[in-house]
């Protein structure tokens, strides 16, 4: 399977290695991803891998497939492999009770993806801070879409103490949207064991817990906030926002940190506790969302409605 991601993708930003695939696909706290492979003459010519996934809705646990990796061999492109094994492996992802899919294809592989039922939600919207002017020029590009692509900043990786995964135990999401089921194995899985990207976080053991990662651009350095929690039900939340602001500038100002990025869904749900993010409004100026049904049937067209969910950055990030 690793060869062929190889030769059909090529290593890329993200490189291919047997340790990348079972972090990603074996070890995931939501279960072992749908793997579907194709063969001839006793070769592997095709492949579709379909992460799993859980969002929590009021009380409901949905779960869900994340369209992910699929690769084709160089020698058996123009067959129609990904269509037959997507197709096939939402049929089996269905019989196996899982209500719908979700992912962030580009512009290349979306008219695909909607071919085969899938449908656009929209952009996933966005909050930005800018701290100086060339933050305020990335801002700008972003707006018009033309944000040069980021690379991962060799910053030391913060050591994660344990005390974060207690705290993720006791978040209770009473938003009333979509959001991942959050646990101290995830955590532990998407941020602080990930092979990828080094994340830190910011906390005070007690009311917040932010995580974030650095991505250096070809002119500016931004400060991608990939995750939200606060606890205690924030009741004081102009105490919050100072402790929360305090403990993200100083950070960004040593690192030299010109933007700050965040999802404008949990931007809208917190934001009584994170005024010190600006004034900039929300814009939604993010990925493309695309969602397929498959067991949520009447439901569905609530999933289309970008009010109803509150994902963050770190629920569609690509890795």
């Amino acid at each position: 399977m690793i060869e062929l991601l190889k030769k059909s993708l090529g290593e890329g930003l993200i490189p291919k290695s047997a340790s990348l695939w079972n972090w990603k696909h074996e070890q995931n706290p939501f279960g072992a991803s749908f793997v579907l492979l194709a063969e001839e003459n006793g070769t592997i010519i095709g492949l579709r891998a379909f992460m799993q996934w859980k969002w929590k809705w009021n009380d409901t646990i949905y779960k869900a497939i994340r369209a992910v990796d699929t690769a084709t061999h160089p020698d058996h492109q123009g067959k129609g492999i990904f269509k037959k094994l997507t197709l096939q492996q939402l049929e089996l992802c269905k019989q196996q009770g899982v209500h719908f899919v979700f992912n962030t294809p580009n512009d290349q592989s979306r008219p695909g993806y909607l071919k085969m039922g899938w449908v656009q939600q929209g952009k996933m919207p966005l909050k930005l801070k800018v701290l100086n002017p060339i933050g305020l020029a990335y801002a700008i590009a972003f707006k018009k879409g033309k944000a040069a692509a980021g690379t991962e900043d060799p910053t030391p990786s913060q050591t994660w103490d344990p005390r974060v995964f207690d705290l993720t135990d006791k978040h209770e999401d009473k938003t009333g949207h979509l959001n991942t089921v959050l646990s101290s194995s995830y955590i532990r899985w998407r941020y602080a064991d990930n092979p990828l990207f080094r994340y830190n976080y910011f906390t005070d053991y007690e009311n917040f817990l932010l995580i974030g990662r650095i991505k250096s651009h070809s002119f500016t350095r931004e400060l991608r906030l990939v995750d939200c929690m606060l606890f205690n039900n924030a009741s004081n939340n102009r105490r919050i926002n100072s402790l929360i602001s305090k403990a993200v500038l100083p950070y960004c100002k040593k690192n030299k940190i010109q933007v700050i990025s965040f999802s404008g869904q949990q931007y809208q749900t917190y934001q009584s506790a994170l005024k010190w993010m600006g004034i900039i409004p929300v814009q939604n100026r993010g990925p493309i969302v695309t969602l397929r049904d498959l067991n949520m049937n009447e439901k569905f067209p609530e999933l289309l409605e970008i009010k109803n969910w509150g994902y963050s950055l770190g629920d569609m990030e690509l890795f």
